[in-house]
């Protein structure tokens, strides 16, 4: 496009004033317009047979059920050009651009400071997690994104939040792979697409998002070993293909990798669990691959255990000597609270369906089911809501209390008509009505503490702490 002719019209009347450019992929350019958040993309490369195949994509598209979703889709065509406009929220850098600077970092004498600087742990697993609802979200409407990559995720460009947005939605896939679309960017395709062997999917997406998490979170593709990294690039493409083990192979250490972050700084074994099954059962059996559901539910539990340090700036997984595993600095104990949710169902719920004769203590035992979540209470509020941490619809479900720890010790707010107790152990729980504190001058850590969410006579979630 000259400097001449640097605005264009879309089917709906308006006009745009193309300001910049964002990126330039395979299929065309993206640019920025004279309207805030507003971008318009222009198909530029290919024979005319590509155009049309892309143009009819596009207005396929178009139809498709993407409201709701942190999606750049088509909103109007072009008139006069073959593209497209589309919305993107505003004040987003691109994930390129934060793994770059943390890969620099790491290969310079700066260390880990270009990963502190880009948000730390706790940042990566929060984006992560969005990532993952997203995706879920959008293959819960019968469709596969198709094209995972750094340069497609914008994120917040503050690194106070984590905001997620997907742009060139051109690759969403709305026939789950019988179309036979297999574009991806190197080192993201799966291997079945590499070799010609399948097209986009769902499943193909879970092996991206995969390789995205570990790329994050290490700072190394979790295909290429050592000796691929060092060796000839037909390593690499076999690599890609799927032709070695992945570097973290649980029996085959013959692609080893000893670079990038250690494993155990920046992952529990829940998460090293879900990329076993990706990068080894999944990578010759697709089917096994976990779906984006469990790696956000995983995630979310990763994120209620993280605590922040004061010496270094960075986040931390919690562990037992409570000491920050990027710079060794020691939180003291007092300074933190660990509670683990637990499902509360009713004695009277539990017998339903079942003999009579069954002692009440047998019953009692299963009154208290532990979920999996925990959460590290530290100077950050917490706000539990009605439905769990690990939810797809926590964000947009009712709060029901908030709690705030500090020096003088847990303060409970309960939120509207909400109903919350606080039980200790061989006690009968108390309601709280309005603001409580949990004064940290009677914390000795023999008492067991629970804090109900709901009526003794409904089941509802429980939080367990000791104080």
């Amino acid at each position: 496009m000259t400097k001449k002719n640097r605005t264009v019209t879309d089917n709906k009347g308006p006009s745009y004033e193309l300001t910049g450019k964002v990126g330039e992929g395979g299929q065309g350019i993206v640019c920025t317009t004279n309207y805030p958040n507003v971008l318009v993309k222009i198909f530029r490369n290919g024979s005319e047979e590509k155009r049309n195949s892309w143009w009819r994509r596009i207005q396929r598209l178009m139809r498709q059920p993407l409201e709701g979703l942190p999606i750049a889709h088509p909103l109007a065509l072009l008139k006069s050009h073959t593209g497209y406009v589309m919305e993107l929220m505003d004040g987003l850098t691109s994930l390129t651009e934060v793994m770059q600077k943390a890969d620099d970092s790491m290969r310079s004498d700066k260390g880990l400071e270009g990963y502190i600087e880009t948000g730390g742990l706790l940042r990566r697993l929060k984006l992560l997690s969005r990532l993952a609802q997203i995706l879920s979200e959008l293959h819960g409407r019968g469709m596969a994104y198709g094209d995972i990559s750094p340069a497609n995720i914008f994120i917040s460009a503050s690194v106070e939040h984590a905001e997620v947005w997907l742009i060139d939605a051109d690759n969403i896939e709305t026939q789950c792979g019988d179309s036979g679309q297999a574009l991806f960017t190197p080192d993201y395709g799966a291997p079945e697409i590499i070799r010609g062997n399948a097209g986009i999917s769902t499943l193909t997406d879970c092996w991206s998002y995969a390789v995205l998490a570990f790329r994050l979170l290490v700072l190394e593709h979790p295909m290429k070993g050592d000796d691929v990294q060092d060796g000839e690039a037909e390593l690499a493409e076999a690599a890609l293909r799927g032709e070695f083990p992945w570097v973290d192979h649980p029996s085959d250490s013959s692609n080893s990798l000893t670079r990038g972050i250690p494993r155990e700084m920046v992952m529990p074994s829940t998460l090293r669990t879900l990329f076993d099954k990706t990068f080894s059962a999944g990578l010759s059996d697709p089917s096994v691959r976990p779906d984006l559901s469990e790696w956000h539910k995983a995630i979310e539990t990763v994120i209620g255990i993280c605590l922040e340090c004061e010496e270094c700036g960075s986040s931390f997984i919690y562990n037992s000597n409570i000491a920050c595993t990027f710079c060794d600095h020691p939180v003291a104990s007092g300074q933190v609270l660990v509670m683990h949710e637990y499902l509360y169902t009713p004695p009277s719920v539990l017998r339903e369906g079942i003999d009579e004769h069954i002692p009440d203590d047998i019953i009692q035992e299963q009154v208290f089911s532990k979920t999996g979540m925990s959460k590290i209470l530290s100077k950050s509020p917490f706000v539990i809501r009605k439905v769990p941490h690990d939810s797809n619809y926590y964000e947009s479900s009712e709060a029901l209390c908030t709690l705030s720890f500090n020096d003088e010790g847990i303060a409970v707010v309960p939120q509207g008509s909400a109903d919350v107790f606080l039980q200790w152990s061989g006690q009968k729980a108390t309601p709280i009505k309005r603001t409580q504190t949990i004064k940290s001058s009677n914390r000795k850590g023999k008492l067991t503490g629970w804090l109900h969410l709901g009526n003794s006579d409904e089941t509802h979630y429980a939080w367990y702490f000791s104080w």
